[in-house]
């Protein structure tokens, strides 16, 4: 009976008979775990930077929540969740409604997603009375806060009723009204 010996490093011959007269088994590849786990590593990244996009951009965003927009064009970087209070914030989401639905009544600005879910959100300024804003009299360019004191500002809020009604700058120093129905809100605004 011949038995083969062990190659170098006490390994058998691959297909070679063992001690035993069995053929040994091929050796397994150390790598075979990465047609595995590549898979799962994409799916687990790719829902990763879904749930961050949902939970930081408009996907989960609601009436109430605030928002920074840098541009209010196609080709802008998607908006942004943003906490009201924060300087970044320029606008507020009045109304979300369906991709094809119109915004309530009003002189909101607009953004429109567009995806498995289309929907619009309805804007308006986020600023309170006495604040000051450049970006205002552009057509595309999200609003900034500023200081009064600024040469760029091109608007100043003079008062902001809860109401709809542009009655409500009369006797303001307002050269603009922006009315709102949901939620009610007159935004009386002095441009430079």
């Amino acid at each position: 009976m011949t038995t083969s010996q062990p190659a170098p490093g006490g390994q058998m011959p691959v297909g070679q008979p063992d001690a035993f007269g069995q053929p040994s088994a091929p050796k397994k590849s150390k790598l075979r775990w990465l047609r595995f786990a590549i898979p799962v590593l994409v799916v687990v990244i790719g829902g990763g930077l879904f749930l961050f996009n949902y939970f930081t951009g408009t996907g989960s965003a609601q009436a109430g929540e605030c928002l920074s927009v840098t541009e209010f064009s196609r080709a802008a970087d998607e908006p942004k969740k943003a906490d009201c209070g924060a300087q970044e914030a320029n606008v507020k989401i009045a109304a979300r409604v369906g991709g094809g639905e119109s915004c309530p009544e009003g002189d909101y600005d607009t953004i429109s997603m567009s995806g498995r879910i289309s929907y619009k959100l309805c804007l308006i300024v986020n600023a309170n009375q006495g604040d000051c804003l450049t970006g205002f009299k552009s057509d595309t360019a999200g609003y900034q806060k500023v200081s009064c004191t600024d040469p760029a500002k091109d608007a100043e809020l003079v008062k902001i009723a809860n109401v709809a009604d542009k009655a409500s700058c009369e006797g303001t120093e307002a050269t603009a009204v922006a009315v709102y129905s949901t939620p009610p809100t007159t935004i009386c605004i002095k441009t430079a």
